[in-house]
């Protein structure tokens, strides 16, 4: 039994290519707040009190009593959240380019300030902004050019942007303590795998390190692929 997350922009139909690899696991995808037929928070942020009420119900209604968790880039940091808040249930814990052990110092000034919030939200929403804010940025060597074609095709029309200030946002307080989560992988012994892109700028190798460097005998399995086409290499090798 798998609890599947997926990333910015996505839905849960994003991970089918894990369910093909893997035919003999029992999985539940998650279409988050803001994405596919999921509604949008009733709050500003949601919080890991209210993540962990959400899943208890879902967890009750559903008669599970352990399973694994697996989340892709955004959808990394429900995984290991949901590790943190159920480390006695929580048997495997599979990351694919997670986000949410080393959070950008852009995303920490971008989410915890209302007037920081309030300059995101209008880069965000007026295009023209955004491109002469990422020329810059890339220009002075504060971001990789492919950042910032992931941003522009998450961003290309006005219902995404929408999405992403409110995600980047609302999820903003989803975050796992990572020398609580190594603990837990330790005394449960959980199964924990780590995915990883060779060429992906976006969640580079080394942003894992907080992570791997409390667990030595975790080693990442890294792939010759960016960022975008990871779950489909990540499934060719474990149907390998």
């Amino acid at each position: 039994m798998i609890l599947g997350f997926h990333g910015i922009g996505q839905d849960a139909q994003a991970l089918m290519p894990l369910i093909s690899a893997l035919p003999n696991y029992t999985f539940f995808l998650f279409d988050l707040p803001f994405h596919g037929r999921s509604p949008a928070l009733s709050t500003e942020k949601l919080s890991l009190e209210d993540w962990k009420g959400f899943l208890e119900v879902f967890l009750a209604q559903n008669q599970i009593h352990v399973f694994g968790v697996m989340g892709f880039s955004m959808g990394g940091k429900f995984a290991l959240a949901t590790l943190q808040l159920f480390p006695q249930q929580v048997k495997s814990c599979w990351l694919f380019a997670p986000d949410g052990v080393t959070e950008s110092p852009w995303y920490t000034l971008a989410t915890r300030f209302w007037f920081t919030k309030w300059a995101f939200r209008t880069f965000v929403m007026n295009v023209n902004h955004f491109k002469k804010l990422a020329i810059f940025l890339v220009w002075v060597g504060l971001v990789n050019k492919s950042a910032v074609k992931f941003a522009q095709s998450t961003l290309a029309t006005p219902v995404q942007r929408e999405r992403v200030y409110k995600s980047w946002v609302g999820f903003s307080s989803i975050r796992a303590d990572i020398p609580k989560v190594a603990d837990i992988v330790r005394h449960y012994s959980v199964d924990l795998k780590i995915f990883l892109g060779q060429f992906d700028a976006l969640l580079p190798l080394h942003y894992m390190n907080p992570l791997t460097k409390r667990l030595p005998s975790v080693k990442p399995i890294v792939l010759k692929t960016g960022h975008h086409r990871l779950i489909e290499k990540a499934a060719e090798w474990l149907k390998k």
